[in-house]
């Protein structure tokens, strides 16, 4: 496994990992603060040896955003769970924000999964994003958590259609905003992964820079090619920086190689 490299001035502006696996799962991931803002408060978590990935977007301030985005990948480690990881970071935050006027107000949002079993288990808040490319193509498996989101969603736009909608960079849900009891404010779902899968975790800065029909085209693409997921993350965030990238941008890239378990029979164990 390779360790993150990074390149800095001040605050991380560049993180990114070689070619990690383990078993039958190959990731690697890629971190910028863009071309115009002086920071990255973007965070992720690569470890194919756990079967955990996120992305986090920090929100509230250089300092703030960022540190809520590294409570928000400790709490995922501590938990190994998606879903538990985030509603523990949002307790955390919470409570690290009343300590100090720097951090007050500080928040973040995330997508984080766990592979086992050959399922993917998915939580997710906010507007970072996870695509699947697979046999039957390629989709966004999560819904966004923004103002913009929901009015295409009531009004019944495409994506294209929505491109105009106000209110795309207003989240409606987040990490550290308000205290929340249990899980069920956490988005969640279950995907079954096939042979090739390809699978990608991004912040908000990626789809909005490089377009989210592009993105897709070059998710199939590298899907039909085996492209190694570094290959990919690395494109992603070229592809970002030439078209500008005003957010910091992120992507993390994972790909299932091998035999795909077969689902467990719960009847036998009825």
């Amino acid at each position: 496994m390779s360790a993150i490299e990074r390149r800095e001035s001040g605050r991380p502006e560049e993180e990114r990992t070689g070619p990690l696996s383990s078993g039958t799962l190959r990731a690697a991931a890629r971190t910028h603060r863009g071309t115009v803002r002086p920071d990255n408060q973007d965070a992720f978590l690569c470890r194919p040896d756990l079967g955990l990935f996120a992305v986090i977007d920090g929100m509230g301030g250089q300092q703030a955003g960022r540190h809520a985005a590294e409570l928000t990948r400790a709490a995922l480690l501590e938990a190994l769970e998606p879903a538990r990881g985030l509603a523990a970071a949002n307790a955390l935050i919470r409570a690290e924000a009343d300590t100090s006027v720097e951090l007050f107000g500080m928040g973040c949002v995330a997508s984080a999964l766990h592979i086992g079993d050959g399922i993917a288990h998915i939580a997710h808040v906010g507007d970072t994003r996870v695509y699947m490319a697979g046999d039957a193509g390629c989709e966004q498996l999560t819904r966004d958590h923004t103002v913009a989101a929901s009015e295409q969603e009531r009004l019944g736009l495409s994506h294209t259609r929505a491109g105009d909608l106000p209110g795309r960079n207003q989240v409606t849900r987040d990490l550290g905003g308000r205290h929340r009891e249990g899980e069920a404010w956490i988005d969640r779902l279950e995907v079954r992964l096939e042979h090739g899968a390809l699978l990608l975790l991004c912040s908000d800065g990626l789809p909005t820079a490089v377009g989210a029909d592009e993105l897709i085209q070059r998710l199939r693409a590298s899907r039909r090619a085996g492209s190694p997921p570094e290959e990919l993350a690395d494109a992603l965030i070229a592809r970002a920086l030439e078209r500008g990238a005003r957010d910091n941008v992120t992507a993390v890239v994972v790909r299932q190689e091998g035999e795909v378990p077969a689902p467990r029979d719960r009847r036998a164990h009825a």
